[in-house]
């Protein structure tokens, strides 16, 4: 099964113009030479994607931006005003439309001018644990202990007249834990990596960086794994229908007058190694190893017994058990309880 998880990137072309006075206005401020760039922009998120509201903000290490005020305009167009650092509300533009943002800054008399153009992409990071679940189950596989687990990006980059691009055309980058690149993962084309799980009550984060090949659309964006305990689930099988996986059994089974048979369903556990083992047990005595076992009640009148069952994979620590009472009704029996 696909764990999706959904985040966006913008990609961003950063076209960084000269920050100057405007024309007839000096050329320093206090003596500062214009090599140092007194205005940075800031973006939160730092990644909006197409379509996604953001907001800008300004931050200066030589301008007092307390008594300062600015405006913003987007391809031209002035969409706000504001004072000091307040932060300015903005949406993201189309996927691939060039977004031209320029801030004037007006300070002690001075006026001081920057231009960012952005080029929105979005970025989709999908996980698909390595572990196990029934077929055709509609939910998702939890990340295994000491597994492991296939991160496929989805990258949606878009030239400037909103045409797609290729996904196999472009450039990926794998880092985990942000410092360890993944070289033989990454290159053209390279859209989706296998990484081990990591340990229990522990983390990893896995990063990509897509570009195109002309370095002009750039997005990042990372994932943190975090492994979940495997569980087992007991279902009754029917001779007709088959594995009845719409009621997992939990306190207690009323038992037929016939044999009955019960099948353990694994979750969660990594499929890149060994196969789990399944053993069963019957009244704390162990029974029988595999998935299925058949019981068939003996003898007369009521009774319960315990049937437990425990999964486990040797080759690592991922663990699972679960354990209910059969119960009989009056009803004549043999002398007592086994599997077929």
């Amino acid at each position: 099964m696909r764990t999706l998880t959904i985040a966006s990137a913008l990609a961003l072309t950063l076209a960084l113009l000269s920050v100057a006075p405007m024309p007839g206005m000096a050329q320093g401020l206090g003596g500062v030479g214009m090599d140092i760039d007194p205005i940075s922009l800031t973006l939160s998120p730092a990644s909006p994607a197409p379509h996604q509201p953001f907001t800008l903000s300004l931050e200066s290490s030589t301008l007092n931006l307390a008594n300062s005020t600015f405006s913003v305009s987007v391809n031209g167009k002035k969409v706000a005003d504001g004072t000091g650092r307040t932060p300015v509300s903005l949406t993201a533009g189309a996927g691939g439309a060039p977004m031209s943002i320029s801030v004037s800054v007006s300070s002690a008399g001075q006026t001081y001018q920057k231009t960012v153009v952005l080029r929105p992409a979005g970025l989709v990071l999908v996980t698909e644990p390595l572990s196990s679940a029934p077929i055709l189950y509609p939910g998702k596989s939890g990340i295994p202990v000491m597994g492991g687990a296939r991160i496929v990006a989805v990258p949606d980059f878009r030239t400037k007249d909103g045409t797609p691009i290729d996904p196999h055309t472009l450039s990926y980058t794998w880092r985990v834990d942000d410092s360890q690149t993944l070289v033989k993962d990454s290159g053209i084309g390279k859209n989706a990596v296998i990484v081990a799980t990591p340990l229990p009550y522990r983390t990893k984060t896995v990063a990509v960086t897509v570009q195109d090949q002309a370095g002009s659309l750039v997005a990042s964006q990372s994932i943190t794994l975090a492994p979940t305990d495997p569980t087992v689930r007991v279902y009754a099988s029917d001779p007709l229908m088959g594995t009845l996986y719409e009621h997992a059994l939990s306190s207690s089974y009323t038992m037929p007058g016939s044999d009955a048979t019960f099948v353990a369903v694994p979750y969660g556990f990594p499929t890149d190694t060994n196969a789990p083992q399944i053993t069963w047990y019957l009244n704390e005595q162990k029974s029988q190893t595999g998935e299925r076992i058949t019981l068939q009640p003996q003898g007369s009148g009521e009774g319960s017994e315990a049937l437990a069952v425990s999964i486990s994979t040797p080759a690592t620590s991922a663990r699972a058990s679960a354990n209910f009472q059969l119960l009989f009704k009056a009803e004549a029996r043999g002398s007592g309880l086994f599997g077929l």
